[in-house]
């Protein structure tokens, strides 16, 4: 319930802000707006702006619309032509349906505005073990070593360093470190492998560096619904003490034994409410062949060592250029994403539907306020850049339209824009089932 309420919240929001950037700018270009509708169906709440639009409330909060003057869609008087969207000059028109886009991505860059200033919290990247004959061992890395620095850019966060090392692995590149070292600040050369963002989970393990992780207690903060976890009888709450009589205490012993024992029935005991317990526990394969129970650890059973905590901050100016490079890093993720699975190089596995949002919405929600405006962000990138795709029916479709009205000198031919409209549904359609279907395997696997 709680990920269904706060995927309706994040839903809402986003939409609406996205078509308040169309509203606004219609507003601007002199278009009237007859309606602006937070949410669908039946009205709850209505008032008349001064500006003669309607602003309304509705009972399904899942979005909203803009509705404009238009003659394709009703008769017009004569004396409100001029305000009539179709009537406008053609860049006019691109300027409002490129709005809703842009106000998403602009509001991703007010978002990480926001967290930057606030600081995000995290773990300092000090290396704990390196693997031999690694890219790591080439470049000389060795435990103990806090890698302060990626071609001179600040990582003081084991995420940071992660976020660095991703973009950068893209292209398989040579890179400078500057590590610390008993207060010995040294550079080093790393090579890193070429990698997706397929390959975004083995990153640290293709580099060939492990960075220092305090250790959880193998305490659960989450169980998925119809998973093997649930099935074995587990709740949330309840520590994880030992698996076919062998005693495991960090959540990170527990994870690695799940994951090396897919479809093997485990006899492990836990303590519930003080009194311990024996249930049989079956992890499940994935595509990969590795064990999964469907369970999560809960982040609040532990606390980071002061020595190891560390925090992400900037000044409230100097945050602003930083959440731009970090709105415009994701869109590119997710352009580079989206091309994969078009050409087949990123699984479309990846591709999450409303169950997967609503999951990742209460999760985030669950973790504090920066983890939910972090997901609003990347949630509001993802919205204003497939409303961007040359499909009909999106926002990128209609820019396409006019463009060919550009090229033409003329708008294409009625006919032409309504078997677009069509195939886009379509399109849409499809994209739709697919994503559902997705978020149902993720559930039953």
């Amino acid at each position: 319930m709680q990920s269904l309420i706060f995927f309706i919240i994040a839903l809402s929001l986003l939409v609406v802000i996205h078509e308040f950037g169309h509203y606004w700018v219609a507003r601007k270009c002199g278009v009237k707006v007859l309606r602006f509708s937070v949410g669908f169906g039946q009205k709850l709440w209505s008032k008349q702006l001064k500006n003669g639009t309607e602003f309304v409330i509705a009972a399904l909060p899942l979005g909203g619309y803009v509705k404009m003057l238009d003659e394709r869609e009703a008769p017009v008087a004569e004396a409100e032509l001029d305000q009539a969207f179709n009537r406008q000059p053609l860049r006019n028109r691109v300027a409002i349906v490129s709005a809703g886009p842009i106000a998403n991505l602009l509001f991703a860059v007010f978002a990480y505005w926001v967290i930057l200033v606030i600081g995000v919290p995290g773990i300092k990247p000090v290396i704990e073990d390196v693997m031999v004959d690694s890219p790591a061992a080439m470049a000389q890395l060795t435990p103990g070593e806090e890698i302060i620095a990626v071609n001179g850019k600040a990582t003081p966060t084991v995420n940071s360093l992660f976020q660095q090392w991703l973009r950068l692995a893209q292209s398989g590149e040579t890179i400078t470190l500057t590590t610390l070292s008993g207060g010995v600040e040294s550079f080093k050369q790393l090579t890193l492998p070429k990698l997706g963002l397929d390959d975004a989970g083995v990153l640290f393990t293709e580099i060939g560096v492990r960075t220092v992780q305090p250790e959880m207690p193998p305490v659960l903060g989450e169980i998925v619904d119809g998973s093997p976890a649930e099935q074995a009888g587990l709740e949330v709450g309840d520590e994880l003490i030992s698996a076919d009589g062998k005693r495991l205490q960090s959540w990170q012993a527990w994870v690695t034994l799940i994951q090396n024992n897919p479809d093997k029935a485990l006899t492990i005991e836990i303590l519930r409410d003080g009194i311990k317990q024996q249930l049989i526990l079956t992890p499940a394969a994935d595509e990969s062949g590795v064990g999964r129970i469907g369970a999560a650890v809960n982040p609040e059973s532990f606390e980071i060592p002061e020595e190891l905590k560390a925090e992400l901050r900037y000044g409230i100016f100097a945050a602003i250029p930083q959440s731009v490079i970090q709105t415009w890093r994701f869109s590119m993720t997710t352009i580079s994403g989206l091309w994969g699975m078009l050409v087949g190089t990123v699984s479309s596995d990846n591709l999450g539907g409303p169950i997967a949002i609503a999951q990742f919405a209460g999760d985030s929600a669950q973790q504090g306020f920066i983890a939910f405006i972090s997901f609003l962000a990347m949630i509001s990138i993802s919205l204003g850049i497939l409303n961007l795709l040359p499909v009909p029916i999106l926002d990128g479709g209609h820019l396409l339209m006019y463009f060919f009205e550009w090229v033409r000198g003329k708008p294409l031919p009625e006919w032409v824009q309504v078997q677009g409209q069509k195939i886009g549904l379509f399109l849409i359609l499809l994209l739709m089932v697919f994503a559902f279907t997705n978020d149902i395997a993720r559930l039953i696997g």
